[in-house]
């Protein structure tokens, strides 16, 4: 194996994000003849020092960290398959199932806004509201497991990689999308979640990992981060998004929660099969679409305000350009205050529409004319 494959990479100790574990496996599989020298750093900001100086060729990091630490003199441009980027609830109930009144403790803001949506008879906490809570993320997790054996929450909500670290290995149920389920509750995942990314110089031959790299999972990591960059800073741990490169095969699949969302009874289907034109046909089954869901909760987890795109891949752009359009106009509307309508018969309709949703316990009286997203939402 000559000199032109072999890389050093500089590996930090795993922090509860999955990319320690990811890149390990990676390391292991010995991809398309290349020989990867894994030197070990104590942290990630060291190893990031280390390439820019020339001491090493990649260093992987998450998505969260790339966002946030963003190097003008580094390329993102190398990541991994994606990691399944939904949290798991631990505990020895799924969602539907947990007793009235019980203790959940979440990890994030918007999965506690997700759970309070999914249940609004149970009590959805956040870990940083106790104080005997530890810093260090795996004696957290830790810590919850051991207030859950004693009963005194019912379970809690965290990464499969922080579970994984559990030495008991208690039940977990996956806080999923539910693409194929419409009675079970969906959970958009944390924006960024599950990429590795192999941060490299801007000078790095690239093209050697070109068999190896998930060209798919980098298109939607950019686009994550055209979406989150036009978000205000303040919502940004208060939005779930996801957006994947999927087979249309795929999203004909899709007949739970997401087939309902989108308004008919067989909408993808329809849109498949429509033609503009005698000699179009439609897209193929194998064909690829980019698949984006954003959405966002008020704090009581009674209010969704969510966006959802399909668009082809040479579109992706403008499509998401759009999106982010659509979303800024749809949540100007739920901030602003709503009329009373006063004109006689569409009075009535309103009236009477207004009283089904207070009888079916959908809004509070309180709320009526109020505004569905206010500044406690997003604060």
């Amino acid at each position: 194996m000559g000199e032109e494959n072999r890389f050093e990479l500089l590996l930090s100790p795993e922090i509860g994000d999955g990319v320690n574990t990811h890149s390990q496996k990676f390391i292991k599989s010995s991809p398309d003849n290349l020989e990867l020298i894994v030197k070990h750093v104590p942290h990630t900001e060291t190893a990031v020092e280390l390439l820019l100086d020339g001491h090493g060729d990649i260093v992987p990091v998450s998505g969260e960290w790339w966002y946030n630490n963003r190097i003008r003199e580094l390329s993102p441009a190398l990541v991994l398959p994606r990691r399944e980027p939904n949290r798991v609830l631990v505990g020895n109930d799924k969602p539907e199932y947990i007793p009235k009144n019980g203790i959940i403790v979440a990890d994030c803001e918007i999965i506690r806004r997700q759970m309070l949506r999914s249940r609004n008879d149970i009590q959805v906490k956040l870990v940083d509201q106790y104080p005997d809570a530890p810093n260090d993320i795996f004696e957290r997790v830790k810590w919850l497991e051991i207030l859950r054996e004693k009963g005194q929450i019912d379970g809690f909500t965290t990464t499969r990689t922080l579970h994984s670290s559990l030495e008991s290995k208690p039940r977990r149920h996956t806080l999923g999308m539910q693409r194929q389920d419409d009675v079970r509750s969906r959970f958009i995942p944390k924006p960024l979640e599950g990429y590795t990314i192999l941060l490299t110089r801007k000078d790095f031959p690239a093209s050697r990992f070109s068999k190896v790299i998930d060209a798919g999972a980098a298109l939607a990591l950019r686009l994550e981060v055209t979406v989150l960059d036009s978000i205000e800073k303040r919502m940004r741990n208060k939005i779930g998004l996801i957006i994947e490169q999927r087979k249309v095969r795929s999203i004909l699949q899709d007949v739970g929660n997401r087939g309902k969302s989108l308004g008919s009874e067989k909408p993808l289907k329809e849109w498949k099969t429509f033609s503009g034109a005698d000699s179009h046909q439609g897209p193929k089954d194998s064909d690829s679409r980019i698949d984006v869901i954003l959405e966002t909760i008020n704090i009581e987890g009674t209010v969704t305000t969510s966006v959802e795109r399909i668009f082809p891949v040479e579109e992706s752009h403008s499509g998401i350009q759009n999106l982010v359009v659509n979303w800024q106009q749809l949540l100007k509307i739920a901030r602003e205050k709503p009329e009373e309508e006063k004109r006689g018969r569409m009075k009535q309709l309103m009236d009477d529409y207004i009283d089904d949703l207070v009888e079916g316990g959908r809004i509070s009286e309180g709320r009526i004319y109020s505004p569905m997203f206010d500044e406690s939402d997003h604060d």
